[in-house]
């Protein structure tokens, strides 16, 4: 600076006013932060008092209070009853028997099961038989509360139900059969809650009869085709060829019976190596016929045995997952003279002293201690976590396994079932019950039989004299019964009676009957008939409705014809499939005719998928006369299409409901309420609803719950069920030798609808390679717990659109699709399999498992339209201009077809201009230009519809 001056502030210095905040600004706090949130709660205030150590206690305590409700839950789940037992002669909480069912894969199905069974039960303290020797129940002490279960087996249990007509001699029935194993299965499977596969070690097809491959030099098991023998393990590491084959031990039949259970859904399972121990004189001629060792012939078994282990455990963890349950048991030679008879008298009465401490029998403890194989066993099926398939089990529906008997009586045509009230629902006496091959009927009564419960006790009165139960009885009331018709039976002058949901005051639907009203005219005999719509001149109506529109400003002449919907008026006479002939009604035709047939089916299988849609017009024939039922759609997805428009004769008797979803959510409310007012009532209600205390205030929670439980028994009660109205017929068709069971079905369940299934063929399926299934071929759809037949239809199910394209033939390679088929309405979730029966032509002598899934709903709106694609060839181009042949060969047809769009294989869009000559070639334009090599397309759909099953004359519907 000049002359060296320099700045000093002076006493008028500016002064800024200093930042009064403690902190930096929020943002460089958040910063700071990290990202960290302090708790809105951290305060001295908020802390509690108790130490570190007690509170860690605390939490603990209250996670290990959680995990044992909640495992007792699923442990007890449809076997402990409510407290309302106490006031029906029984101990409070009686503990109802767990169902264990016994199923065996190998090729010795009867004997092997029963094997199981009698060596379950020979470790028993008390063991009671069923009332036509088909269950038993047996009582371990040692497990007190939980020691109590019901073993069934499926050949001994169900399997008489399916083998009437079927001899035990190998003539030619292999295949029914089998059939028969599966279906006692699957009925065994949906009311155990705990399923044992057994396979046995011991198998004779195992055995060899020289005794090369027992030998030093090594030991083959089995054949030698097996996935699981090539991952083996040689005995001695040598022969590549002396491996272990163990596939041969789960035979063709327990093949089928894994697929169909896990289909339908499984309870806990447990997979059993079963090993039979021989006898010391048989295996000292074992060893001197072989001429080897004590030794050797001991590390042998060893090896085989433990080869058999690591089988076993593969085969659960493939078929069941992981972590699925393998156990295994040593059966003794003498396994039958261990068993002790017990007297009738001592049956079901237990050692008591004194103390009312229960003394365990010598006899059968030294017999258990003699096998661990057997207590580990037991114990295992005592202490497990075990419930039913899912859709028995979350789904109230209570059902009755008639352990205790089915009787009849023909002069009431009433039928009486005895067993335990299962499930998670309580029983309704105003439901409907359905017996599984006998139909559906209603109940009139429920009454108490605990006396008659296996291992009954009755309460000691003061005296010391038994006070037996109180036999209570229910009767339903006639005025709030389930209505047991299927059909509806709909009249025009009573208004609709087949919908379900549709309120009487719906603004839509009256706006729709004032629409038509407004465009129906009563003619002089009586009818109504549609007013006449003005159109272009020259076209019918049927040709107008392909219109979106018609401008009502143009200036075209109207043509007021009277065709009302004559084209769209259904034929009754027709037949769905046009002129290919069903091979199930080709009844009259020989065999070599179906052979025939079925050869046409294959090539026309082939044909759709090389060219899917396509139809070919032949030159004698016109194409508006064969499609006449047929319309052309701007866009598959967005064009509207009626769902009422044209329904046949068949839709009329069926139920349709406003909104399936809807009425399922409020069906499901119900029960769900129903089950919730019975877990949470303290207080005593069989039947009557809650009965209040007299010094207690009634409040409005109560008379909530009363009215919710009017009418039901609680779950875990051992009853007797009368039906009524059953005719000799239907009581013939249940086998006295099997266990019936009857399950109660939910309101509008025993209506008939349009039932919509999504199915797929997994890989464990049957393919139908040899004869393919076409749509409305006979199916047998087990759908839970009913079965029967039907013609399904066989769609897409399009997420996006309101149409579902139609398929030909069954989908294969596991591809999804859905199965419109008429039957009882079903609420998800429920499983559906899909068998097709046996049939000469396809040379099958046992029905096949085709495809599984579940269902999807009913819907009788629901539109399946069936494509077809008319295909022609341009002969001329000139840019957007072509000259079409070989699509039609008459110009009427040109004329007819003229207000149809067209598109090609190319992505083009277009339309007819005027037909050329006399032999059915066209002018059309497109939106692009279109090229030589071309395919010009017309597509056309049509509503298809599912068909009836031809069944009795005196049953519209087996069930």
């Amino acid at each position: 600076m000049p002359g060296g001056h320099s700045h000093r502030a002076g006493s008028l210095r500016q002064s800024n006013k200093r930042n009064k905040r403690s902190k930096a600004s929020k943002r460089s706090a958040t910063r700071r932060a990290g990202g960290k949130i302090a708790s809105a709660g951290g305060g001295p205030k908020n802390k509690s008092t108790q130490a570190k150590a007690n509170r860690r206690h605390v939490a603990k305590q209250r996670r290990d209070a959680k995990k044992d409700k909640l495992l007792e839950a699923r442990r007890n789940l449809g076997r402990v009853a409510t407290s309302a037992n106490a006031g029906s002669g029984g101990p409070v909480g009686a503990p109802v028997p767990r169902v264990v069912g016994i199923i065996s894969v190998s090729e010795n199905e009867a004997e092997l099961e029963q094997t199981v069974q009698n060596f379950i039960t020979s470790g028993a303290d008390v063991t009671a038989k069923g009332a036509n020797g088909s269950c038993t129940t047996a009582k371990f002490l040692t497990h007190k509360r939980d020691g109590i279960l019901t073993l069934l087996t499926g050949s001994g249990s169900f399997r008489a139900q399916y083998a009437k007509g079927i001899e035990d001699s190998n003539d030619g029935n292999e295949g029914r059969k089998q059939d028969a194993s599966v279906n006692a299965a699957l009925d065994l499977c949906r009311v155990c809650d705990l399923v044992i596969f057994a396979v046995d070690g011991t198998d004779p097809s195992l055995s060899s009869d020289d005794g090369e491959d027992a030998g030093p030099s090594g030991m083959s098991i089995g054949g030698t085709n097996s996935s699981y023998g090539a991952s083996s393990v040689n005995t001695h590491g040598t022969s590549g060829a002396n491996k272990f084959d163990l596939d041969d031990l789960v035979s063709q039949r327990g093949d089928r019976i894994l697929a169909a259970c896990k289909a339908q859904g499984l309870p806990t399972p447990i997979t059993l190596l079963v090993n039979r121990e021989g006898s010391e004189e048989d295996e000292e001629e074992e060893m001197m016929s072989l001429g080897t060792t004590l030794k050797t012939a001991r590390r042998h078994a060893m090896r085989r045995r433990n080869e058999l282990k690591r089988y076993v455990s593969r085969l659960a963890a493939t078929e069941f997952g992981e972590d699925a349950r393998v156990a295994e048991i040593d059966v003794p030679a003498n396994l039958d003279e261990e068993e002790t008879m017990m007297d009738e008298e001592e049956m079901g009465k237990p050692l008591l002293t004194k103390s009312k401490k229960i003394m365990f029998d010598a006899g059968n403890t030294s017999t258990a201690s003699q096998v661990p194989s057997r207590a580990a066993l037991i114990r295992t099926l005592c202490t497990i976590s075990a419930s039913p398939p899912k859709w028995v089990s979350e789904v109230p529906r209570p059902y009755i396994l008639a352990d205790g008997g089915v009787r009849y009586d023909p002069t009431s045509k009433t039928m009486q079932l005895t067993g335990y009230v299962r499930g998670m629902a309580p029983l309704d006496v105003h439901n409907s019950m359905h017996i599984p091959g006998a139909g559906t009927y209603a109940i009139r009564s429920i009454e108490s039989a605990n006396e008659e419960a296996p291992f009954y006790r009755a309460k000691k009165g003061s005296s010391g004299a038994s006070t037996g139960g109180e036999r209570r009885m229910i009767e339903a009331d006639p005025m709030k019964r389930e209505s047991l018709d299927m059909f509806a039976s709909p009249d025009a002058l009573d208004g609709e009676q087949n919908l379900i949901g549709f309120e009487e005051h719906d603004d839509h639907f009256d706006g729709e009957d004032e629409e038509e009203d407004k465009n129906t005219t009563m003619a002089a005999d009586g009818t109504f008939k549609q007013a006449a719509i003005a159109r272009p001149a020259g076209w019918s109506d049927y040709q107008a409705a392909w219109l979106d529109a018609v401008d009502d400003n143009e200036d075209a002449a109207r043509d007021h014809g009277e065709l009302a919907f004559a084209l769209n008026k259904k034929e009754t006479a027709s037949i769905a499939g046009g002129i290919d002939v069903d091979m199930d009604e080709a009844n009259d035709v020989t065999p070599e005719e179906r052979r025939a047939l079925l050869e046409r089916r294959r090539k026309d299988q082939k044909e759709d998928l090389e060219f899917p849609d396509e139809v070919e017009v032949q030159e004698d024939e016109m194409a508006s006369d064969r499609f006449a039922r047929y319309r052309s759609l701007k866009s598959f997805r967005k064009s509207y299409w009626d769902p009422k428009e044209n329904l046949p004769d068949t839709y009329g008797p069926i139920y349709h409901f406003s909104s399936f979803r809807a009425t399922q959510g409020d069906v499901m409310a119900d029960a769900k309420d129903a089950v919730e007012a019975a877990a949470s009532s303290s207080r005593r209600w069989w039947g009557e609803g809650v009965h209040a205390d007299s010094d207690a205030m009634e409040d409005d929670e109560d008379d909530e719950r009363r009215e919710l439980l009017e009418g039901c028994v609680p779950s875990g009660e051992y009853v007797t069920v009368t039906i009524e109205s059953v005719p000799q017929s239907s009581y013939d068709r249940i086998c006295q030798e099997s266990v019936a069971t009857a399950v109660s079905l939910l309101p509008h369940e025993n209506k008939v609808s349009a039932v919509h299934m999504a199915l797929s063929q997994i890989s464990k399926c049957e393919q139908p390679d040899d004869m393919p299934i076409k749509s409305k071929d006979i199916l047998t759809f087990r759908c839970g717990w009913r079965t029967w037949q039907s013609r399904p239809v066989f769609s897409q199910n399009n997420l996006n659109s309101d149409k579902h394209k139609f398929e030909r033939y069954l989908p294969t390679g596991g591809a999804f699709f859905a199965a419109t088929v008429f039957g009882p309405v079903t609420y998800s979730p429920c499983p559906v399999l899909a068998f097709r029966e046996a049939t000469s032509i396809s040379g099958s002598d046992r029905r096949q498992l085709v495809a599984v899934g579940s269902t999807l709903g009913a819907d009788a709106e629901r539109i399946v339209v069936k494509r077809i694609v008319l295909t022609g060839y341009p002969v001329r181009v000139h840019k957007r201009h072509a000259t079409v042949k070989y699509m039609f060969y008459n110009p009427d047809d040109v004329k007819w077809f003229k207000p149809a769009g067209l598109v090609t294989k190319h992505g083009l869009q277009g339309n007819i201009i005027e037909s050329v000559g006399e032999h059915g070639t066209m002018k059309c334009l497109f939106n692009a230009p279109i090229k030589q090599h071309d395919t010009v397309c017309l597509p056309l759909y049509k509503r298809v519809f599912p068909k009836y099953a031809p069944v009795d004359d005196t049953d519209l519907l087996v069930l």
